[in-house]
């Protein structure tokens, strides 16, 4: 049976067949020679295929594997919207179980030939028992790992953890991943943990050690949430395989450490921030997840509205100044700034940055890591930059009185200067400024605008629903001096947003932009009552208003508005 199935597709000798596989992703520049080495042995001690151990390392994707598989051997990729599965758990004399463990989803039958789809189609010896078991002949497609567990967990229930392990594994040093004493139900932990939290949108995800136990938390949507709580026995292991991950002394449980890693989870690289620190009952980790695919950087996907988005592209437009964008930590800072770095993608323009840490990679951008262990600082990076002949600069913060020179000077030489400033609202960055040591003159002749956020957590639009104000809403919008809106919503909670009622965050937020009457004021050292006068009567909203305004629209709630804004 399996000689006919053989002949078929026209298979060879499956060592031979995977070389080929290989060398064209060599060929392509997918991977590099010596990720292909380091693969090569993860796969002989872990006897699973070099393409998987690949996957695992980050070096491929799902997507470029299953390419491969059709160019080099002319397989046919399985599209489930075209292709649902037709057979059911009776359908086959043989078990999920089987199945689940190859990795293999029967999609229709014939008399003499069943169609299947295989994660991997040159696994000779997982094919030839479905031959041999069903005692058809068989037609392969090539499923991406993502499509297989959607597919088999449509028809057979979502495959238990251990089965799915391999898809889910995090990019691991050579000898860690292949110590064989490895502690498995750690390594489970951490994989479950992580591929929960990149399902359900987490920016962070808690390993905090206890007298008793370890608990893993999870934040989602500004909120820490449990995940699980397990045996401290296991809280040492966990955070050495993190460690391994980051690339950070295992040996070192004294101090504080911070690095970086990249999982694989279903195909897609999540790069993450790594933050490890000593605590009373071992060592606490934190993981901040940043999801590139996730990222929206369009103005209306963070939340603004036309006020704050006109603002916004003004000061892509601007050939000069400096304009700084404010907020507590944890407040949406990096993504705004981030997105406008996004908007000149297209301009043709010189584009430097300074951050600490790079959180995200854009090509059009060359982006410089603070390294202040070798006096790599902001203020010294910014110096450089002008001897780069840029066209605009972002600095990821304005620390010290030493960068907040450098960059007004930077914006007074003719550099759009991009950059973060910690302040409790937009107009707030003029004595934030003063009080750093710019002169009231430079402060004037640079400073093109400010924005101010904060985030609030987005309702969801498949269960929220809509009601009128209470006498108190309503007293809190009379005072802001707006017309009382006719409704307003509140969070229910549904299987789509898992009860919570809401899903993701969006901005509220205010932003100004200096004209000649803000300037002047600023150049005599007016007072900040005077400058937010002048603001407001520029035509800018304060943040509050701004809230008010999503409220009203059902993007977020009321309560979500008065609580950000501590009302």
């Amino acid at each position: 049976m399996f000689s006919r199935f053989a002949n078929r597709i026209g298979l060879g000798d499956p060592i031979d067949r995977r070389e080929r596989l290989l060398e064209r992703l060599l060929e392509r520049g997918v991977i590099e020679p010596l990720a292909l080495e380091r693969a090569r042995n993860v796969a002989r001690r872990t006897h699973q295929s070099v393409e998987q151990a690949l996957n695992q390392m980050g070096a491929v994707s799902e997507d470029d594997t299953a390419e491969a598989y059709v160019d080099v051997f002319g397989y046919t990729l399985w599209r489930p919207e075209a292709q649902a599965p037709q057979l059911g758990l009776g359908d086959l004399e043989i078990t999920p179980n089987y199945l689940k463990q190859k990795r293999l989803l029967p999609i229709s039958r014939t008399e003499t030939s069943l169609l299947v789809a295989a994660c991997d189609p040159l696994d000779d010896e997982a094919l030839t028992g479905l031959a041999f078991a069903t005692r058809l002949s068989l037609e392969v497609l090539v499923a991406r790992a993502t499509d297989w567990r959607n597919g088999f967990g449509a028809v057979y229930g979502e495959p238990d953890q251990a089965a799915t392990i391999d898809e889910r594994r995090l990019e691991l040093d050579v000898q860690h991943a292949t110590d064989s004493t490895a502690d498995s139900e750690s390594s489970r932990l951490l994989s479950s943990a992580f591929e929960t939290a990149v399902v359900r949108g987490a920016s962070d995800l808690h390993f905090e050690p206890r007298r008793h136990d370890l608990r893993v938390r999870l934040r989602i949507d500004g909120r820490l949430v449990d995940f699980q709580t397990v045996a401290a026995d296991l809280s040492a292991p966990v955070v050495s395989r993190i460690k391994v991950l980051a690339n950070l002394d295992l040996g070192e449980r004294r101090l504080p450490q911070d690095g970086r890693a990249t999982f694989v989870v279903a195909g897609r690289r999540v790069d993450v921030r790594v933050s490890i620190l000593p605590s009373a009952f071992g060592e606490a980790a934190v993981l901040r997840l940043l999801d590139r695919s996730t990222l929206g950087l369009q103005f209306d996907e963070l939340g603004f509205l036309a006020p704050q988005k006109a603002v916004l592209a003004q000061v892509t437009a601007a050939p000069h100044g400096i304009f700084l964008v404010t907020g507590p930590t944890g407040s949406g800072k990096t993504t705004t700034l981030y997105a406008l770095l996004n908007s000149l993608t297209h301009s043709q323009k010189k584009i430097l940055s300074i951050e600490d840490p790079i959180e995200y990679h854009f090509e059009h951008v060359v982006q410089t890591q603070v390294a202040a262990n070798i006096g790599f600082t902001f203020a010294s990076a910014l110096r450089s930059f002008l001897r780069q002949d840029p066209d605009v600069i972002l600095v990821g913060e304005i620390r010290d009185a030493e960068t907040a020179q450098v960059a007004v000077q930077a914006a007074m030489t003719g550099h759009l200067v991009l950059a973060s400033l910690h302040a409790n609202d937009a107009i707030k960055v003029i004595p934030r400024l003063l009080d750093m040591g710019i002169e009231p003159y430079q402060l004037a002749a640079a400073l093109l605008g400010a924005l101010a956020q904060r985030l609030v957590r987005r309702l969801c639009a498949h269960c929220r629903v809509s009601r009128a104000l209470s006498s108190a809403e309503q007293a809190f919008v009379e005072g802001l001096g707006l017309r009382l809106p006719d409704q307003t919503f509140d969070p229910v909670g549904c299987a789509i947003c898992e009860g919570s009622g809401y899903q993701g965050r969006i901005a509220i937020s205010e932003g100004f932009l200096c004209d000649e009457a803000l300037t002047s004021a600023i150049a005599r050292q007016e007072s900040l009552k005077v400058a937010t006068d002048l603001v407001r009567r520029g035509g800018s909203s304060s943040m509050i208003v701004d809230g008010c305004a999503k409220a009203a629209q059902g993007l977020t709630s009321l309560r979500e508005v008065m609580a950000s804004v501590g009302a």
